[in-house]
């Protein structure tokens, strides 16, 4: 097979290109490659490798940055996604605080109604944006929801939020990259205003939760720690479910026998969800560099190198799944790595990603057979996310 660079977001022009990860998993030993600015990796294509990688972080690190290339943190600010133990132990452990099973269990009635509400809005339009006005619209509205933004300030919050939005892709919204950093420099600051509210009059809300947490050794969160959490979230946490619920829907429409089936046993819909996050695998790679001298697939690692973990190859994996180029709604077991394969950088996020995506799919299960889509779904040229820009549809 011809050699591709998947570097090149161009390679991802079409979609995923299963049949290249194929051919990396048959191929003995790891394939080196260098992005555009002349950085070299090791890729990691196999299930077994990146879960190793993932769990294995005295090897495995974070710092500077899980970009593959290390100047892509624009901020100058600790992104807890970069941060190795103890500072990102001390963090997740402060910020889980926030996403515990009864905080997310609270959220059940209110993220519902956000649900119906955006369906019916999108319903009312005649024709929509599947992706804008309904996978993006309901992460960024649920967010707001769960940090506590005052619902007469949620508008200008999520404005702000889908200016710093780009999915990898530099094109995907109608921003500038001066408009992006004015964006996030206005969250980060309504953020810290809001925390000052919050810390004069609590509330039942996730910065409520955060500024008191901390009683024991592990700390306290600072202002400004809270402040980059919520703006971060806003971006990252909706980037995943908005991917999840455009690939998803696609599906669905593409394999009408599993949404008959899903719609005849709703019992379904909890694998279902898990089944859509492994078929679409919304971040398809993150980097981890070596911090030391180590063997992968029989190919020696030096200390000092970098690899790229894929999850979109791992999660079709045929060592991992049974038929993994089939999307099964009712597929058990479902080992897929979407979230991360494990150990302290798995997803913050991924109670409450599964909790939209179970929301949204009751909701939609009825309408899905009534879904057109209008035109032609527009993907983001992106190597980083499994997106779509546009995806222009109407409930006939």
């Amino acid at each position: 097979m011809q050699e591709r660079d998947l570097m090149d977001a161009r390679a991802f022009a079409g979609g995923v290109p299963h049949d290249y990860f194929r051919h990396l998993r048959d191929r003995p030993g790891l394939t080196r490659a260098h992005d555009a600015e002349g950085y070299p990796f090791w890729y990691l294509v196999r299930h077994a490798d990146v879960v190793r990688a993932s769990r294995d972080h005295d090897t495995f690190r974070s710092g500077p940055s899980t970009m593959t290339s290390v100047r892509q943190d624009s901020t100058g600010l600790p992104l807890i996604s970069f941060l190795d133990a103890p500072e990102h132990t001390r963090l997740r452990k402060l910020a889980f605080k926030g996403f515990t099973p009864a905080r997310l269990a609270a959220l059940d009635k209110p993220v519902a109604a956000i649900v119906d509400r955006i369906l019916d809005d999108c319903a009312d339009a005649g024709a929509f944006d599947l992706a804008e006005d309904l996978a993006m619209q309901l992460p960024l509205e649920v967010l707001t929801e769960l940090i506590g933004v005052p619902p007469d300030e949620r508008a200008q919050v999520v404005e702000w939020t889908r200016h710093t939005v780009n999915l990898g892709d530099p094109d995907y919204h109608h921003s500038t990259p001066e408009k992006a950093v004015a964006a996030f420099g206005n969250l980060m600051a309504y953020f810290e205003e809001l925390l000052g509210r919050r810390r004069a009059a609590p509330a039942d809300d996730l910065f409520s939760v955060l500024l008191a947490a901390g009683n024991d050794t592990s700390g306290r969160l600072e202002p400004r720690e809270i402040a980059l959490f919520a703006t971060t979230l806003m971006g990252a946490g909706s980037e995943t479910t908005y991917c999840s619920v455009t690939g998803g829907v696609l599906a669905l429409l593409d394999h009408p026998g599993q949404l008959a089936a899903l719609r005849a046993d709703r019992t379904l819909i909890p694998l279902a969800v898990e089944e859509i996050i492994r078929w679409v695998t919304p971040a398809t790679h993150f980097a981890r560099q070596v911090a030391r001298d180590t063997e992968i697939a029989g190919q020696p690692v030096r200390a000092g190198e970098r690899v790229v973990l894929w999850y979109t190859s791992a999660n079709r994996d045929e060592s991992a799944f049974d038929r993994p180029e089939r999307f099964d709604v009712g597929r058990q077991p479902n080992p897929h790595i979407s979230f991360g394969g494990g150990g302290p950088h798995v997803c913050i996020g991924r109670g409450l990603a599964t909790l939209e995506l179970r929301l949204l799919l009751a909701a939609l299960i009825d309408r899905l057979p009534r879904l057109e889509l209008t035109g032609t779904p527009v993907r983001s040229i992106t190597n980083f996310m499994n997106s779509f820009r546009h995806m222009p549809a109407r409930f006939t």
